[in-house]
């Protein structure tokens, strides 16, 4: 089971690959591993990024301006590398080794960050999905029955019994994901069908357990007295409850709309 991502990949790309006359998009990557930015005159730019400009002087005006979205970016690197830290060091998690929150962004701010900035790279942020998605799979679960008195209910709830921490798989993880851009053409032959399946596959995982969505189940069931014996209902009204709910989720619809739409997305870290 632990590598049934890998293998689902593997079949689906062997399928695509017996099936070549049907027409399957795979990963568009590039064949010269280069910068993809382009210059007037169709030469590729160089790997350090000119910061008085590449082709024609940068304004100085324009260094007071891009302050306005490095703010964003800054409020949204802040926020997106605590969340996922607190996410995953959560004490439901029951991890034994303590957070580092200053360390992790000492490091961003004086190693990658200007790397990036140097290179022209995009700006790298705590994956949370894929954070969670390993913690999972170094996590032994086991089931416990909770009784709920009150309401004379019980619900069987999957808690924490083991994790394995360690830093070898944090490190294999990322090794690879640097030696990926010299795999491009083994990468093309991956459909994009079967990478949106592992992307909807981790995401889907990592909602179990989460408070938000099992908050949102109970609008399903009509009866309260029938209401799964959730530790997050002891003792709250169902009303505010819902209500709170509701708040975020008109917060997460908002959000959603403004990642799909360019007018308004550059003010999507100001949201958060």
């Amino acid at each position: 089971a632990n590598f049934g991502v890998t293998v689902s990949l593997l079949i689906f790309s062997g399928i695509a690959g017996i099936f070549k006359e049907v027409n399957i998009s795979t990963l568009n990557l590039p064949d010269k591993f280069e910068p993809t930015m382009k210059l007037s005159d169709g030469t590729v730019r160089p790997w350090v990024i000119n910061p008085l400009g590449m082709e024609k002087d940068f304004p100085v005006w324009g260094i007071f301006f891009a302050a306005f979205p490095a703010m964003g970016l800054c409020i949204l690197g802040f926020l997106d590398q605590n969340l996922t830290t607190l996410l995953i060091n959560r004490k439901a998690n029951c991890l034994k080794k303590p957070p580092a929150y200053h360390l992790d962004l000492l490091v961003c701010g004086v190693f990658i960050y200007p790397l990036c900035g140097i290179l022209g790279l995009p700006f790298t942020h705590a994956a949370t999905i894929r954070s969670l998605t390993n913690l999972m799979s170094l996590t032994d679960y086991k089931e416990v029955v909770h009784h709920d008195d009150e309401q004379a209910t019980q619900t069987t709830i999957k808690v924490v019994d083991a994790v394995a921490e360690q830093r070898v798989s944090h490190f294999v993880i990322h090794v690879m994901i640097g030696l990926s851009v010299f795999l491009a053409p083994v990468m093309k032959l991956l459909p994009l069908a079967a990478c949106y399946g592992v992307f909807l596959y981790m995401g889907v995982s990592s909602m179990s357990g989460n408070p938000f969505f099992d908050r949102v189940s109970l609008w399903l069931i009509w009866e309260t007295e029938k209401y799964p014996a959730f530790a997050f209902i002891r003792g709250v009204d169902f009303n505010k409850l819902h209500l709170y709910t509701l708040i975020q989720v008109v917060c997460f619809a908002i959000l959603l709309v403004m990642t799909r739409v360019d007018a308004v997305a550059a003010y999507f870290p100001f949201f958060l």
